[in-house]
């Protein structure tokens, strides 16, 4: 397997967190949880192979998807495929609130959504594609996917500063986060502070530290596999107790947090399930 990874310079760098690609990917398993992580991603699928999205109860294939999608915001877990007859894929990941200097678009659009690509970006999405197709090796496809990232950003109106400041804030400590402190800071009714984070980020002020917080425990678990002391983990994580904390946990895995850690795969939110 091939896996890896790019960061991108200035001034791209300040809208794209990372660009990965992978090739040969096989696991033993056919079907894959990924779990919510904060993020936005535009994936384009190298390979003609079409890709699928499960009911996340019955494991039936619910969505196909080709060539190109967006993974909007997420708010609770996703089934997807993890074995194909091919893979080679190029992720590229945007920066928290910074989607939308992209996509030219709301971003709360697309959240909790898988959505054809092409739908939100037209046909250069598919000329970009085939120049990726085009280069030999992976420096090389980074490098047209920057070059055509600038573009998408040339010209475009900056993100939101309201939206920088609240963001910046929650990622810096979501488990100690306060809504209410960081709108009052703003200026802004909470109302039209939602509003603008939708807008921005694809998703409410609430939920996104619900997310961030629940991927700090998840970090911590991963970073602490041996013995874990469980209430201490909650309370860090800015949970009101243990139970907070499962149900929590739970609810955006579909797991407690004991199973978790029994059934989590190599790679950090994702969990093989078939």
């Amino acid at each position: 397997m091939i896996l890896q990874f790019h960061i991108p310079s200035f001034p791209l760098g300040n809208y794209v967190e990372l660009i990965t690609y992978y090739k040969g990917y096989q696991p033993p398993h056919t079907i894959e949880r990924l779990l919510p992580d904060g993020g936005i991603d535009l994936i384009i699928d190298l390979t003609e192979v079409v890709k699928h999205i499960y009911d996340n109860d019955s494991l039936k294939e619910m969505q196909s998807c080709k060539r190109a999608w967006l993974s909007g915001m997420r708010t609770e877990f996703i089934s997807i495929q993890a074995r194909a007859a091919e893979s080679e894929m190029l992720v590229i990941r945007f920066r928290p609130g910074m989607a939308w200097s992209f996509l030219h678009m709301p971003v709360l659009e697309i959240k909790d959504k898988v959505v054809d690509a092409e739908l939100v970006f037209g046909n250069e999405l598919l000329s970009f594609r085939e120049q990726l197709l085009e280069q030999p090796d992976s420096a090389q496809k980074f490098a047209v996917a920057e070059t055509y990232l600038l573009q998408r950003i040339k010209n475009h109106v900056e993100v939101h500063p309201a939206i920088r400041y609240c963001i910046s804030q929650i990622s810096n400590n979501p488990s100690q986060t306060s809504i209410r402190k960081i709108t009052h800071k703003t200026g802004y009714s909470s109302k039209h502070l939602i509003s603008l984070f939708g807008k921005y980020a694809g998703i409410n002020p609430k939920q996104y530290v619900s997310v961030l917080k629940f991927q700090q425990a998840v970090q911590l678990l991963e970073n602490n596999p041996g013995q874990i002391n469980w209430t201490g983990l909650a309370l860090d994580c800015g949970y009101y107790d243990q139970a907070h904390f499962i149900n929590e946990f739970k609810r955006f895995s579909g797991f407690n947090p004991s199973a978790y850690m029994e059934l989590r795969g190599d790679y950090i939110n994702y969990i093989p399930v078939r």
